[in-house]
């Protein structure tokens, strides 16, 4: 152990039993003294892994590195494995979004590249509540800093903001890993002395890093007193792991353009521009110049301020046999605000990952603080007595076997204030799925605690059988299961670790095993299925998110998962425009809706063709809106104020020069606070 904080947490304290503890280094400091990893003494050790907690920790002066994560890249270098935490709001590329949710500035920042570099990246989940009750009951914090705590950086929505940035940056990382990228994509920035520089900067990284490309930062000096400005500008892109240039000259259009063409940028990032007056309607803006000089990129005009909207719902499931529908009883119970029961699930992307361990971990933890709790059904690959020692067991532990169904009427007579249900999709005693016997259980207000796997729900099991050839084997709910859940946690591994797991601790038969590893663990299949796993969570919490923030009335706007808007003209020709822009949407985790605009009376041709992008649309999982409008430009821009859109795609111009009633130019004027994307000609 190279070095921990323990923060005076009994149970850290207790975890770092049987581990040797390297000593700290005292640095003097301001009159006190600080203590530090002793990286020349962990050197000196030459151990084959060292543990180094906060890896965006920033060293007292006078050591060999200013960062942790320096002293962590030396261990590397020097053969040396390193196990390291960050929290996501210490990510540079980040910072902006976790600053606008938290409303707290973020003094300590990690350079994306040092977790581009690490080898495995494991996401270490808790629902916000859940990390909420473990504040209160003084796991955390000392008794006397909870209340502030709680009231200020650990609030509900913004534990889940920052939860659902999380889940999206590693998913974000598992793609590029497997490379799911086209081909790279090139950015520049074009920054100036304004304040929104640096979140402008943050976009452009962003954007660079979905699309595989590099970023360079550019502004244009034409004023002295913006010197500081620059300074800061260039450490900034260094962090973000953006090159940075200065141009000169008085005409900053002219030199963006200039500099775009010869860096090659396929996408160029400016900021808003404010609204001139009159006048300014009357020549054009230097978005107006970019956009008519730089046909072969993209040219985003990124506003001010970015907005976070909810997605339409689904709609609800339908009963596949006489029997009650447990995704209706479970809404019906998931609306009664009187309840005291909840269900809370562990999800995980396959067996072998951990979820029944964590959900028996959960258990003996209330159990431990008096909380009335008994495992009901089980299916473990070890001996039953050893994984449920020290818990209450329907039935008993002398004959417990490595499988018990649910019991559900043994559970109601014993009436436990928890019960764990292990794998939801599992047949109970009388033949029926586990699931079907929660709404009973919460409405007798009975707590459920339970595990589901991921290939457990309809689409990605779907998804999986056709990627493998075969028809689904197993029992599937529906999707719309996580809709209902009270409380989610993730359970991750990865891939690798999970192969290891399953080998080592013979999860499965030799001959299982083999057959598996061409199937579902073949490692392409796991990866995608961990990707799939994080994407759907960090779903589900930005519809929680949403949902709170409407219901608080709160209109204040955060950049965590967008809405996209692609406005279409009624013309031939543009299904792939449609299928860029729904490729965009889904690289950013994005909501998808095409809005086009037509005066009453269609052409049996214009029904026509508009059928078929409509029907296109909703293959792509998006929303295709028609407006009878005469006046594009004012219709379009009511829409997507109405909407609540967080970007706006609009095809290049037709004309080759820029004309001021041009329907783009005039979108663009009439928006603000609203991201304006500009697609390059050929598309």
């Amino acid at each position: 152990m190279a070095y921990v904080e323990t923060y005076d947490r009994p149970r850290t304290v207790e975890l770092l039993r049987g581990l040797e503890v390297m000593p700290r280094t005292a640095v003097p400091y301001r009159g006190t003294t600080l203590e530090e990893m002793d990286l020349e003494a962990v050197l000196a050790r030459r151990p084959e892994i060292a543990l180094v907690d906060e890896l965006a920790h920033t060293n007292a002066p006078g050591l060999r590195h200013a960062k942790r994560w320096q002293d962590v890249e030396t261990l590397r270098d020097a053969g040396v494995d390193v196990i390291s935490t960050v929290n996501v709001q210490h990510l540079e590329s980040v910072k902006d979004l976790v600053e606008k949710v938290s409303g707290i500035a973020v003094r300590e920042t990690l350079p994306d590249r040092v977790l581009d570099g690490a080898d495995v990246i494991q996401f270490i989940d808790i629902a916000p509540e859940a990390l909420r009750k473990r504040m209160r009951h003084g796991n955390i914090y000392a008794p006397e800093k909870v209340d502030v705590a709680l009231a200020n950086f650990f609030r509900p929505r913004n534990l889940a903001a920052m939860r659902q940035i999380g889940l999206r940056l590693v998913a974000d990382s598992m793609a590029r890993q497997r490379q799911v990228v086209s081909g790279p994509e090139d950015v520049l920035v074009a920054v100036s002395c304004s304040p929104a520089s640096e979140e402008l900067m943050r976009r452009g990284a962003r954007l660079a890093r979905r699309r595989g490309g590099t970023c360079l930062v550019v502004t244009v000096q034409s004023d002295p007193e913006c010197e500081p400005d620059t300074d800061r500008f260039r450490a900034l892109a260094g962090q973000l792991g953006c090159a940075f240039a200065v141009l000169g000259g008085r005409d900053v259009s002219s030199a963006i353009i200039q500099a775009a063409s010869d860096f090659g940028a396929e996408h160029v990032v400016v900021g808003e521009m404010t609204d001139g007056g009159r006048l300014d309607r009357l020549r054009p803006s230097v978005a107006d110049r970019l956009i008519d000089s730089l046909p072969d990129a993209d040219v985003h005009v990124i506003a001010r301020v970015g907005r976070l909207l909810e997605r339409p719902g689904r709609p609800d499931g339908a009963p596949d046999d006489h029997r009650p529908d447990p995704m209706a009883l479970l809404r019906q119970v998931a609306s009664d605000s009187r309840r005291s029961a909840a269900l809370r699930v562990y999800l995980g992307y396959a067996t072998g990952v951990g979820t029944t361990g964590a959900m028996l971990s959960e258990a003996r933890r209330r159990a431990g603080r008096g909380t009335d709790v008994v495992v009901a059904a089980w299916r473990l690959h070890d001996d039953p007595r050893a994984a449920l020692a020290g818990l209450d067991v329907l039935g008993g532990l002398r004959d417990a076997r490595r499988r018990r169904a649910l019991d559900v009427e043994a559970v109601l007579a014993r009436n436990p204030q928890v019960v764990c249900i292990d794998d939801l999709t599992e047949t109970d005693s009388r033949g029926r799925p586990a699931l079907d016997a929660v709404p009973r259980l919460l409405r007798a207000g009975v707590t459920v605690l339970a595990t589901l796997h991921l290939l457990a729900l309809r689409s990605p099991a779907e998804a999986v059988a056709r990627l493998l050839g075969r028809p689904l084997d197993r029992p599937v709910v529906e999707d719309e299961l996580l809709e209902v859940i009270d409380e989610f946690e993730l359970v991750d591994l990865p891939p690798e670790d999970l192969l290891t797991r399953i080998r080592q601790n013979r999860l499965l038969e030799p001959a299982d095993l083999a057959r598996a590893m061409q199937g579902e663990l073949r490692p392409v299949v796991l990866g995608m299925l961990r990707e799939t796993m994080l994407r759907r969570a960090a779903d589900q919490v930005d519809r929680q998110f949403v949902r709170d923030l409407r219901e608080a009335g709160n209109v204040t706007s955060v950049e965590v998962r967008g809405r996209i808007v692609l406005c279409l003209p009624v013309r031939r020709g543009l299904d792939e425009r449609i299928r860029s822009a729904a490729g965009y949407a889904r690289a950013q985790d994005a909501t998808f809706t095409v809005v086009t605009v037509r005066p009453p009376g269609l052409s049996e041709a214009e029904k026509s063709l508009l059928g078929s992008y409509t029907a296109l649309t909703h293959q792509l999982a998006g929303e295709f809106v028609r407006l009878e409008e005469r006046a594009v430009a004012p219709a379009l821009a009511r829409f997507i104020v109405d909407s609540q859109a967080t970007e706006v795609i609009l095809g290049h111009r037709r004309r080759a020069r820029w004309r001021p009633w041009d329907t783009t130019a005039e979108v663009i004027r009439l928006l603000q606070g609203v991201d304006i994307h500009v697609l390059r000609r050929h598309q």
